[in-house]
This record gives structure tokens, C-alpha cells and sequence, in this order.
């Protein structure tokens, strides 16, 4: 029986790839989850300085990805 490593590897390669993409898909739904749940507390926050410091922290954080 003949076995095509080639196949084989590009089936392997192929199975990473697809993994690699469903842990990066989870982490942007996550990332997209935790800055909804950021600006809702924010809006939460009492008016005053925190809540402009915590404003302008979330957007560098937008900002920088």
C-alpha cells in the first residue's frame, strides 16, 4: 500500500490552518464581547473625570488595533 506523504501533509496543514482560524475567529468574538461590555459600564459610570478616563483608555484601545 502506497502512502502520499504529500497528501498527507497538505491534509495536516490544511487541519491547522482551520483550527488555527476558529481560535482567531473565538478571540474576535470575544474582543468584540469585552468592548460592548466596556462601554456599557462606562455608560454606567457616574459623569466626572472617571468616566473620561475610562473613555479615553477604551479609545486608545480601539485605536491601537
Amino acid at each position: 500500500m502506497a502512502v502520499d506523504f504529500d497528501a498527507l501533509d497538505l491534509v495536516r496543514t490544511q487541519n491547522k490552518a482551520r483550527s488555527y482560524n476558529k481560535r482567531v475567529d473565538h478571540l474576535q468574538m470575544q474582543n468584540k464581547e469585552l468592548c460592548a461590555l466596556a462601554e456599557d459600564l462606562i455608560k454606567e459610570m457616574p459623569e466626572g473625570n472617571r468616566k473620561m478616563m475610562y473613555q479615553e483608555r477604551l479609545k486608545k484601545i480601539k485605536d491601537s488595533s
